[in-house]
Order: structure tokens, then sequence, then C-alpha cells
């Protein structure tokens, strides 16, 4: 523990800058990490020790919290061994003071543009979302994945041009899989089924009904993520699967869409075990994404479901897409740190033009090649900020 100004001193300085970075991106995307999944994203295996040196820093000013679970065995176990997590600190107006040290490139990595809050919910259902994600971008054919707070309403509705109704500007996803044509698979994790769940997926319904793919190139999938000891009632037939997919049948029912666009293609379910049905295995379905449809429409049932797998541009059309599309995607998304670094290779856009331009600025000459990185690659945002290319602190 250092002295809360002592410790925002220190995170002015280029010493451990590049992991105080990736860790606070990745808080700030993911809300919940566990140690290991924030090694994974960073790509450095020193976030995966349990108390890294390079941390002290950002924990101690508040902007990062820490923490164990509790549950089982695990708080018996040893300090090196039991399954720790980091999420957003409670002293948010530190980080309003930290940004005055940082470059407008370094503030997008963290925030993405956004507000810093210390809004992050659940633990558990947050790490299971995170867990998720990373899967996907290991092992699944994606352009790239996006956290919680990359996937708000307003930010997919303004690539068309289009603004938020007042009532749904507080509307995001808790993850996001990005396909190569650019549809976007948001993420919706539960373990329980109430009311305040029914009309969340009421919600998406409405949303998936006023805007057609071409405006809102989204699908909603719900991730069952109870254990059998969460059963909503005695019954065995009322589980949490059947209680969400009574919960997507009644939306989809009051909001159906058109013939053009039907929101039972839209907006579908799997649980958790069908996907990964052990400790350390994955079923072939997850590689696709295969998950439950209504069958409505499609010459099935009337209220039974089908098999479709997301990832497949033949069962899972999206007309306006196309191979560039994901990609432009996934290109803005490597300048984030809470993007996993694998994914973070390749062409980005150059952030440092958008304030030369914006300032009027962009016919001068010495602007073009700035001394500053504008982007930090490699894993744990390493290569070119942490202390091999010395850079100018900004101060603003």
């Amino acid at each position: 523990m250092l002295d809360p100004s002592e410790a925002l001193a220190r995170m002015r300085t280029n010493r451990h800058r590049a992991s105080i970075l990736g860790a606070l991106g990745s808080v700030a995307a993911w809300r919940t990490v566990t140690r290991e999944q924030l090694a994974c994203i960073t790509g450095s295996p020193v976030m995966g020790t349990s108390y890294p040196a390079s941390l002290a820093a950002p924990f101690s000013a508040g902007l990062l919290a820490h923490g164990y679970v509790s549950a089982g065995t695990n708080r018996l176990a040893p300090a090196s061994q039991r399954m720790s997590m980091w999420t957003v600190g409670d002293q948010v107006e530190a980080y309003a003071r930290y940004r005055k040290s940082l470059t407008f490139a370094e503030h997008v990595a963290i925030t993405g543009g956004q507000s810093w809050d210390s809004e992050h919910r659940f633990d558990r259902h947050n790490v299971l979302t995170t867990e998720l994600a990373l899967r996907a971008a290991e092992f699944c054919d994606v352009a790239t994945v996006l956290g919680e707070k990359q996937m708000a309403l307003p930010a997919l509705l303004a690539s068309s041009g289009l603004e938020t109704a007042q009532a749904d500007l507080g509307r995001k996803a808790d993850a996001g899989i990005v396909r190569h044509d650019g549809l976007v698979i948001a993420i919706e994790t539960t373990a329980s089924v109430g009311e305040a769940f029914r009309r969340k997926i009421t919600k998406w319904a409405q949303i998936l009904q006023r805007h057609p793919t071409y405006e809102l190139p989204l699908a909603v999938l719900v991730v069952d993520v109870s254990t059998p000891s969460q059963a909503t009632s005695a019954a065995a037939k009322n589980t949490t699967r059947s209680e969400i997919q009574a919960a997507i049948r009644e939306a989809v029912r009051d909001y159906p869409g058109t013939a053009l666009n039907r929101t039972a293609t839209r907006l579908g379910m799997v649980p958790w075990q069908s996907w990964f049905p052990g400790p350390h295995e994955a079923s072939g379905d997850f590689l696709e994404l295969s998950a439950s449809f209504l069958a409505r429409g499609s010459g099935g049932d009337p209220e039974g479901w089908r098999s479709v797998r997301m990832l497949d541009e033949e069962e899972m059309t999206y007309r306006e897409g196309e191979a560039g599309a994901g990609e432009a995607v996934a290109e803005n998304a490597r300048i984030l740190a809470g993007t996993p670094y694998w994914l973070r290779t390749g062409t980005v856009p150059r952030t440092d033009r958008y304030l030369v331009d914006r300032s009027g600025a962009g016919d001068i000459e010495a602007l073009s090649g700035p001394r500053v990185p504008d982007r930090m690659t490699g894993p744990g945002f390493t290569q070119s900020v942490a202390g091999r290319k010395w850079r100018h602190l900004v101060q603003i």
C-alpha cells in the first residue's frame, strides 16, 4: 500500500506504465477479470502472480480493486493458488487526475473514449462472460471480441448515423463477438430469470424489431450460466433454460418483426454446458457458436426450437455484410487495452490525426509523424512505451 498521492505520482512516470494501462483497460472493458484472464488479455505473465508490483500504484490510488473468491475450498487454499479477481476501484475521481498525464491514445486505450466509472455489478457473471469471450477469441474464427464498455447501444447505432431513443441510452450487452462480415453477436449471460430479465429480453426484441440489420448489425444470444441447483421451481421442467426460452418466446410474440426482419432469427439462447460440458472441455458446437432459435416461420414446430450455427453466414444470414466490415471493427478495437493482445496486431487507426485535424493543423508537415507513439504494441503494451522508447510525458 502506498499513499494515494504518492501512488498517482508514480503512475505519471514510465515505470510499469504499460502494465498499468493494460490492467486499467481490461477492467474498464470487462468489469471483473481473474488474474489469469488479466494475464491473457495483456499478454503479460507477470499479471498472473498473486500481487504484481506493477499494480501496487493503481491499487493504492483506488483505480483498481482486488479480492479473492471466498466460497468453497478456494478460501482455504494458499494465496498463490487461490482464485483472485481485479475490478474497477471505487475512487472514480482518481482517474480524472491520472488522465492529465495520459496521451489521447492512452486515454482511448483505457476507456474507448468513454467515461470512467466503477460499475461492476456481479463478479461471477463478469468472470464467466470474460472467459467466454476469451475462448471465442482463441478458438473461433472471429474478427474480434468486445467488452461491455464497447457494447452500448448508442455506439452500435452511431455507425449508421442513428440516434438512440432516450429510453435506450443505457442499454448495453455484456460482451460482443464480431463476425468477419461485420455482424455483432451480443452476449447476455444470466444465471436466473426474474422480472428484470424478462423486461431486458422484451426490450432487446423491441430494439431488434425497430432496427433491421442494415441499421443495427446485431444478433442477441442469451447464455444460461446457471448451475443445476438454481432451478426456478421444484418441477424439473422449470429450469433456468426453460424459463429463458419462455421469456424469448413471449418477447418474440410481442415484437415479431417483419417478413424480412424476423426477431426470432436474431434472438437465441444456449446453455453453458452445451459449449463447455466439463472442466477444460469445449464441444464442437462452440467452434461454430451453435445456439437455439425459435423455429417460427421456418417450417418447423410453431413452438419448437432449431439449432443455428451463428458463425455460418448461410445459416445466420446478414445481407448487408461484406468481407471488410468485420475488419473495420477489429481495426478500431486494436487500439483498446481491453482487446486480447493477439487480436491487436495489424493496421490501426491514427488517433493522433484525429486531434491534429480537429485543430485545423493537418497541413503542417512536422505533425505527420509524431514522436510520441500513437499505439502500444505487443504483449502487455511493452514494445513501444514501457522504457524501450523514451517518450515525453504529456501534462494537460
